[in-house]
This record gives C-alpha cells, structure tokens and sequence, in this order.
C-alpha cells in the first residue's frame, strides 16, 4: 500500500517562467515524502486576470485532500494567495516575493536592487527577455549550461487584465523566505515588507533569486521543516 504524501506543494513559478522552474526542486520534495505540483500559468496572456491565471493551480489541486503548502516565487507570490485561499486550511510561503499586488506600508524600501536591468516593456505592456541579457542578470550565481537553458524558455509577460480581486493579504498562516544575495530584490525590502505588511519575522537563506536551481535540497528541507511545523497535530 502506498504511503500517503505528508503535505502536496503546489509552487507557483515567477515572471516570464514557467513551471519548469520548479524542476530541481520536486524530485527533493518527494524524496521527503510530500508531492509537488509546479503548473504552467498563463502570465503571457493580456487576456488573462489574476483569477484566470491561477486556475491552472487549482485545477492541478483538484482530488487533493491532504495539508497543502503554496509557495509563490518572485511575481508568483502576488498570485500564491489565490490558491490558498481557494484552499481552506492552506498554508502560504512567499519565497524571494514581490508581494507586487499588495499595498506597500509607508516608508517601504525601494524593493529592486540597484540597476537590475529589467527588459523594456513595449507599448501594450508587454516585457521580452532576450537571452543574453537574462543569463547576465537573472542567472549570474547558476552554471552557465543551466542558465543558457533556462534564459530560453523565457516567456513574455503581460499585464493581467483587471483588478487584483482580495481586498488585501488574507488571513493566511504564511511563511516569508528571503534570499541574502538576491539579485533582483534588495534584502531590506523582503524584511520590512514581512514585518510591517504581514507582521511575520522572516527566515533569511544564503544565496540567490532561484533557491529552487540553486539549491534545491536545501530549500527542500527547510519547506520540510515548515510543513512539519504547519501541520503538527
């Protein structure tokens, strides 16, 4: 008889990626006795509102009745709390977040890292990656074989269409982990936005943006340990 899955994780991937993001990360998760699913949502479609780009990860929950865990990496942090909210009982962990569709407090810090050279967007909003770029500012930390690969299945990213249907964070028990040497957001912001936004104290990691490429069995066992904690009977 198979053995139950301790929790299913259901990762939410950043701008202009997709669910292969995840990859390094699942097979670590598994091997801790939980399932992943790490679905493909639709940020490249203008058409497409915040509710409609998370059903994908709620149709990828369907039939799953255990404890379930949402992580929200990067831009995926802003639709994380959709499905968590759609999940009663979920647990929530924003992961090197932007929390973009969340009012700052006054007195934010400004969030990105100084001169990370975001990809011009073109008049309709939409923002391309050429691969060179990428690899020189997304991926600096990774091999340069994995960050070629990666900066290739880049996809554009599109404004959602519509207004961000919560009112606010919801009241979600939620985890905020940030990266000490993330490329893109400044270590400060990730503190105070987890301090002062969601009245949490939040759990610093050594290394980059993608803890999920970069070292994923460690990022395993620390959303192991989370799970454990969440779920303690």
């Amino acid at each position: 008889m198979d053995t139950p899955a301790l929790a299913t994780f259901c990762l939410i991937h950043g701008a202009w990626h997709d669910g292969s993001s995840w990859g390094p990360l699942v097979p670590y998760l598994q091997d801790l006795g939980h399932d992943a699913v790490a679905p493909d949502l639709p940020y490249h479609d203008p058409a497409a509102g915040f509710e409609e780009r998370v059903q994908p990860a709620l149709e990828a929950l369907d039939g799953v009745d255990g404890d379930i865990v949402v992580v929200g990496h990067s831009l995926g942090s802003g639709y994380a709390p959709l499905v968590a909210v759609a999940r009663p009982g979920s647990r929530l962990v924003h992961l090197c977040p932007r929390l973009g569709p969340f009012a700052p407090p006054p007195g934010t810090p400004r969030p990105f890292r100084n001169g990370f050279p975001f990809p011009p967007a073109r008049p309709d909003g939409m923002s391309v990656w050429e691969p060179e770029a990428a690899v020189a500012a997304l991926y600096p930390r990774l091999p340069p074989a994995t960050a070629r690969s990666l900066a290739q299945r880049l996809r554009p990213l599109a404004p959602p269409a519509g207004d961000f249907p919560l009112p606010g964070h919801p009241d979600v028990p939620t985890v905020l982990v940030y990266a000490a040497d993330d490329e893109c957001f400044e270590p400060a912001f990730e503190r105070f936005m987890a301090r002062e936004l969601l009245g949490i104290e939040p759990i610093e990691i050594p290394g980059g943006h993608f803890p999920m490429i970069e070292g994923p069995e460690a990022l395993a066992d620390l959303l192991d340990r989370l799970a454990h904690a969440a779920f303690a009977s």
